[in-house]
């Protein structure tokens, strides 16, 4: 056999292994059939007739909130409390801060802790618009009351959760993707950092926990991300899952409902003239099996920026934005 046909055979071996592992990886990453029946979506009431994105949920001791965010009039500091017995809602007193979108926020049994974001009055890369402030809300007496600031200037699209008595904040954007994680403590006011997320940096990243599991995944970095990630707080340690059986989404919902963790809804940043392509998905990851299930689809069509809360045991998502508008549309399913 001479040299070029040598040559041919070896480039033919070498493009039907590259399909052949292109195959494997991609069935690797695929959803499996989910042993549930598709969620059942329930629209339940909107506080106002304006929508908002961007904006913070939150679920405190049977009430679930939204706060902050934008509408089509610019940035919002008010604060609304749903009440799911009688399905409507109250404004409670405005967030005492600046207005602003991309805050962090996490809910306890009796208080929640809200904070960072970026003021839509300055550029992204101007160092003003930065919000480092950080606040608890006590819905029993209707005050916020301001606490340590956050101690980075990385505030813009990070993560939060809360697990045994601390709070946790990590990547985010400012003038570059952080993979930063901070730790706040309650007890002391003081906050701490940890080991960067060995994932990589990123912003709009989504975060599925409570105090049995934390996992953390997708978000943009200048690509999209579709990986996914456990956190062992106790060990400040993490561990590499399964990622997400599709392409990378930014901006989306992360929910744990009774121990069962859910991805939904965002954008996947990208494709013709950049527009990108929004998602109405409900993925559920199964921490037992390490797979990922489709579970239904948010109805109203695909959306990024959106709000979402878990309460009694159901998982409320909506609001956000599509490519036209700003959406007022909330929905509640059970798992």
């Amino acid at each position: 056999m001479d040299k070029k046909n040598q040559l041919q055979n070896i480039c033919k071996i070498h493009v039907l292994l590259t399909v052949f592992l292109a195959a494997v990886f991609s069935s690797c990453n695929d959803a499996v059939d989910s042993p549930y029946e598709d969620v059942e979506f329930i629209q339940v009431s909107s506080m106002s007739e304006t929508g908002r994105a961007s904006a913070v949920g939150f679920a405190v001791n049977g009430k679930g909130y939204v706060a902050l965010g934008r509408n089509g009039n610019g940035g919002l500091n008010d604060c609304w409390e749903y009440n799911p017995i009688i399905n409507s809602w109250t404004r409670k007193s405005d967030f005492t801060g600046k207005a602003r979108v991309n805050a962090v926020a996490v809910g306890l049994d009796t208080v929640a802790y809200v904070g960072l974001g970026f003021d839509l009055n300055h550029g992204f890369y101007d160092i003003q618009g930065l919000l480092r402030d950080f606040w608890c809300y006590h819905p029993s007496t209707d005050i916020w009351e301001q606490k340590d600031s956050f101690p980075s200037s990385r505030t813009n699209a990070c993560i939060s959760f809360y697990y045994n008595k601390d709070i946790y904040i990590g990547c985010g954007f400012y003038n570059g993707f952080s993979a930063e994680m901070w730790k706040y403590s309650i007890a002391s006011d003081e906050w701490t950092q940890l080991k960067d997320f060995p994932g990589g940096y990123r912003a709009c990243a989504v975060v599925s926990a409570d105090e049995q599991h934390v996992y953390l995944g997708t978000g943009f970095n200048t690509a999209n991300l579709n990986d996914w990630w456990e956190y062992f707080p106790e060990k400040d340690s993490w561990t590499h899952l399964k990622s997400m059986p599709d392409n990378g989404r930014q901006n989306g919902e992360g929910l744990a409902i009774n121990e069962r963790y859910f991805v939904s809804t965002g954008r996947h940043f990208g494709g013709t003239q950049t527009g990108g392509l929004l998602l109405d998905d409900l993925m559920e990851y199964d921490s037992s099996k390490n797979v990922w299930y489709v579970r239904g689809t948010v109805p109203g069509g695909g959306r990024t920026n959106a709000v979402s809360f878990v309460l009694n045991g159901k998982g409320y998502v909506g609001f956000g934005e599509n490519d036209s508008n700003i959406l007022n549309d909330f929905w509640c399913f059970e798992p």
